[in-house]
């Protein structure tokens, strides 16, 4: 029996990109799952981001789309989605359509409890800023005794798993936290390699010196407790290789 999905669409003034982010996702789910659904969170846009959400759901019984009277921010309102989710399997997708390969990573749905992509064309990022990521990755692999190639990606997860990792924080941590979370459970996880497109407009607002060391902070108390903290599990993941 096919899986079902659940796609959450983050939007911040996303007015040029939602319409065909929207369209791009639904036509990769084609004849892949039982069902889907798909919540777009408008996150306190001040464009037309809300309207074009809203007409979106008007035609397709499928989308939902929930409103926040001002920003948020991303982790919050990926995991205001990853709490109203109900179908196998759930996957964030940004609504600037920057992730183009959501259709190979459907492929390996089911070979494991997570599929983590990473990106195989880091050229379209700076220097400095892939220099920022490699050492971020060693870091963190040091950390917690990890493999991954990367901590900030669309996971696809499985839906039961997702509802039960709490992060301590809405920043620029949640991800990579609530990944380490559900891996130290002892999960089995599948990396996918994936091409990604810079954002049309707008840059990342990651990378300053006061959000590194705010990741920093809370990778090492993370680790802390993954350590030492007799309450948080550290169990071993068990890496299923792309064939």
């Amino acid at each position: 029996m096919k899986p079902s999905i659940s796609i959450i669409i983050p939007a911040l003034n996303e007015e040029a990109s939602l319409k065909k982010t929207i369209q791009d996702t639904l036509a990769v789910l084609d004849g892949r799952f039982s069902s889907y659904e798909m919540i777009i969170i408008n996150d306190g846009s001040s464009d037309q981001t809300a309207s074009i959400a809203d007409q979106i759901s008007l035609l397709n019984r499928n989308v939902r789309v929930i409103h926040h009277g001002r920003n948020m921010g991303l982790g919050y309102s990926v995991r205001e989605g990853y709490d109203l989710v109900t179908k196998d399997y759930t996957v964030w997708n940004p609504g600037d359509g920057g992730m183009k390969s959501l259709d190979s990573m459907f492929n390996y749905i089911g070979q494991a409890d997570l599929i983590i992509p990473y990106i195989v064309n880091p050229e379209f990022r700076s220097r400095l800023r892939r220099l920022i990521s490699r050492t971020y990755v060693i870091i963190m692999n040091f950390l917690f005794g990890l493999k991954i190639r990367c901590y900030n990606g669309t996971v696809i997860y499985r839906t039961d798993l997702i509802k039960t990792a709490r992060a301590s924080t809405y920043g620029y941590f949640f991800f990579a936290e609530t990944l380490i979370l559900i891996l130290k459970k002892g999960c089995t996880y599948l990396e996918v390699p994936t091409f990604h497109e810079d954002r049309a407009h707008g840059k990342s607002k990651a990378f300053t010196f006061k959000n590194i060391a705010e990741i920093l902070k809370k990778a090492v108390s993370l680790a802390w407790n993954v350590h030492f903290n007799k309450s948080e599990k550290n169990n071993v993941p068990a890496e299923i290789k792309v064939h």
